[in-house]
């Protein structure tokens, strides 16, 4: 892995219903117009009003397609033995229009709570890991010679 990999991470919005199900096991899969990458921890922002970071999932595969198509596929799978969308057909038709949609398989979920203090993403967004450094007062010296 890359120098500029190990110190991203990707945050992606999601409804706070959607993220309860996911959560619940009761949404195994997430459909997106723009998917963010396979096989890498992604974040879970919960919009408002949440309005903060409750998880993280890893996405192990994906189907690409025209609504119906996507829909037909990942609800009649035989491996899948259950409609785990999260939403109806009309929901997904609704959302993607005449455009391709992504559907991404949840196959690793974890739940917890992170403050947010960024912009959020309206889809998903790449962060650079920051490293949180203690804030301390500059002495009256480095204030004076700009280091502050």
């Amino acid at each position: 892995m890359s120098k500029s990999n190990e110190n991203t991470v990707i945050v992606m919005a999601i409804k706070p219903k959607y993220a309860k199900a996911i959560y619940a096991g009761k949404k195994n899969w997430e459909f997106r117009k723009v998917p963010p990458p396979l096989f890498k921890t992604i974040y879970l922002y919960e919009s408002a009003p949440v309005s903060a970071i409750t998880g993280a999932v890893v996405f192990g595969e994906a189907v690409t397609g025209v609504p119906l198509a996507v829909w037909e596929i990942v609800r009649t799978n035989r491996c899948f033995t259950k409609n785990l969308t999260g939403i109806s057909f009309p929901d997904l038709e609704k959302y993607a229009g005449d455009k391709l949609v992504t559907a991404l398989r949840v196959t690793d979920v974890a739940q917890f709570k992170i403050p947010f203090d960024g912009r959020p993403p309206l889809n998903w967004r790449r962060f650079t890991k920051v490293s949180r450094v203690p804030a301390t007062n500059p002495t009256e010296s480095e204030a004076k010679n700009g280091r502050a």
